[in-house]
């Protein structure tokens, strides 16, 4: 049974498997071909870069992050408002085990291909170059760098997981797994909008902030090469916290309820009044710095603009449906 629904969900994620299986053999193989044919006009800490990325792909880590996303999609997502989540659900299986497929299979995807793109990149160095890795990179340096990229598309899997346990259909995932991946920036962007334009304060206002774009985001783990403690273990806790509580809404989501915006129609008001404000907040921002900073504008914009977005909003995820 359990080997029958792993296929099944392979199946479910067929396209972004086949890409990721793509996407490693351009990462990795036709790099390391690069490599070669260019090494021995490069420096020696010009060779050690090379080497790294090479070994463990950045380019790897950061495209197959939106595939993971597409992935995580196409197995929680695609079976909302659907019969295919009633079969599921009524098969002799516990939910819970049918959401640890899903993550499980993910995690190998995660593991298993980069894990092949570096031995396959290691012959092609050692075998076809005649260049030893490891005299230019660690083992400690490597794994380092695996563990990073690995944590960051994890964290990204883990957020469009939880937002395909909430939500009734793939639009639904869609919009909340966007919205929780770069709430940060939006936090960041809208309170330094409404203190600069809005209310005239200085840039600086905006610097204890700056956690928020540093911290709070899987995205220093691909693109930061200074200490980023906090962002690994910020990004651990956040996907062991959302792992978590994606089990349990799984299993509690509500087979009837599939098909709308979300399976917790009582969360609908949350969801209505944060995009509302964000929204706001953001658009009147780009009014207001076309209009030369004006901020007489600027709360004109934000007065015109918030019923208009609670309307849509409203519309769109129902209030209490």
């Amino acid at each position: 049974m359990i080997k029958q629904l792993i296929r099944y969900h392979i199946k479910q994620g067929i396209w972004p498997l086949a890409t990721f299986f793509l996407l490693a053999v351009f990462s990795y193989g036709f790099s390391s071909f690069s490599a070669i044919a260019n090494f021995e006009t490069y420096d020696r800490e010009m060779k050690v870069d090379l080497i790294k990325t090479v070994l463990v792909s950045p380019s790897f880590a950061g495209f197959g992050a939106l595939l993971i996303a597409l992935f995580a999609i196409l197995m929680v997502g695609q079976e909302r408002g659907s019969g295919r989540s009633l079969i599921l659900h009524a098969l002799p299986f516990h939910k819970k085990h049918l959401f640890l497929i899903k993550i499980g299979i993910g995690m190998a995807v995660l593991i298993i291909l980069p894990l092949l793109g570096f031995f396959a990149s290691w012959l092609i160095l050692h075998g076809v170059g005649g260049i030893d890795p490891f005299a230019y990179v660690t083992w400690t340096g490597l794994a380092s760098d695996f563990f990073k990229y690995f944590l960051f598309d994890m964290t990204i899997f883990t957020i469009f997981l939880f937002a395909g346990t909430i939500a009734g259909d793939i639009i639904g995932q869609v919009l909340i797994g966007t919205f929780l991946l770069f709430v940060n920036y939006f936090t960041f962007f809208a309170v330094a909008a409404v203190t600069t334009l809005g209310f005239g304060l200085q840039d600086s206002y905006t610097s204890s902030l700056d956690f928020l774009m540093t911290v709070t985001t899987p995205f220093p783990l691909l693109f930061e090469t200074n200490d980023i403690t906090g962002a690994v273990i910020y990004n651990i806790a956040l996907t062991l916290i959302l792992g978590a509580i994606s089990h349990r809404l799984y299993v509690r989501s509500e087979n009837e309820r599939l098909g709308r915006f979300t399976v917790f129609p009582k969360s609908h008001p949350l969801f209505i009044i944060l995009f509302t404000v964000y929204t706001t907040l953001l658009l009147a921002a780009f009014i207001g710095v076309i209009s030369s900073e004006n901020q007489i504008l600027y709360w004109v914009a934000v007065l015109i603009l918030a019923w208009p977005a609670f309307s849509s909003y409203r519309r769109m995820i129902g209030w209490s449906r």
